[in-house]
């Protein structure tokens, strides 16, 4: 039976679909691993069976390449952190238990916590291609934190504790404990941990 144009069309879409997802697994996995600027389009390349060229087709540039990986990670951030920002919710144990949440799919995902780790020590330098995005997204996670501690009745939580230093401190916690998880994953329970720092701050909040 000779396969239809439309079969033929779909055929292609699927193709292109999937080495697309190929390089941006490939791309995820180096970047983690030596970093935007240690990772070349030819270590991309060999990893998928494509030739440079082959990569810039479906990636006009590195940069274009690097954007469309982070861009994949806030699609899965909005997933993960969905219940949080549109689940009413009653006091900040249940704010801090969302977040215990979040940490717990972190650990699901060690190859994107890697790469999300290297890339943040990399955007220190203000030259980096990724620099302003890691200063917008730290800005806009603070924000949702703080909103969310906002929504809450004055009287559940301390008067006294600066909501913008709070929410610094918890992706503080987050990342430090992600940056030691990483490198000693048996020793380090960053679950457990997580949720002892949760404990801790809801204590104090709440007296």
């Amino acid at each position: 039976m000779i396969p239809t144009n439309d079969a033929v069309k779909v055929t292609k879409k699927r193709v292109r679909r999937n080495r697309t997802e190929e390089i941006l697994k490939a791309a995820t996995n180096l970047f983690g691993e030596y970093g935007f600027q240690g990772t070349t389009l030819s270590m991309i390349a060999e990893e998928v069976g494509l030739t440079e060229p082959g990569v810039l087709h479906y990636f006009p540039s590195k940069v274009h390449l690097l954007q469309v990986v982070l861009d994949s990670r806030d699609q899965k951030d909005l997933e993960k952190y969905a219940k949080l920002i549109n689940v009413d919710k009653k006091d900040v144990a249940e704010i801090f238990k969302l977040l215990e949440d979040v940490v717990v799919q972190n650990e699901k995902i060690p190859g994107l916590i890697q790469m999300f780790t290297v890339l943040v020590s990399e955007s220190l330098r203000t030259d980096h291609p990724s620099h302003n995005y890691f200063v917008d997204r730290y800005r806009g996670a603070r924000e949702i934190y703080v909103n969310q501690f906002l929504k809450l009745h004055k009287a559940q939580t301390r008067s006294d504790v600066n909501l913008d230093e709070l929410a610094s401190l918890i992706m503080a916690v987050m990342d430090g404990l992600q940056i030691q998880w990483l490198l000693d994953p048996e020793k380090v329970n960053m679950v457990a941990t997580f949720e002892l720092f949760s404990k801790i701050v809801v204590g104090y909040l709440q007296k």
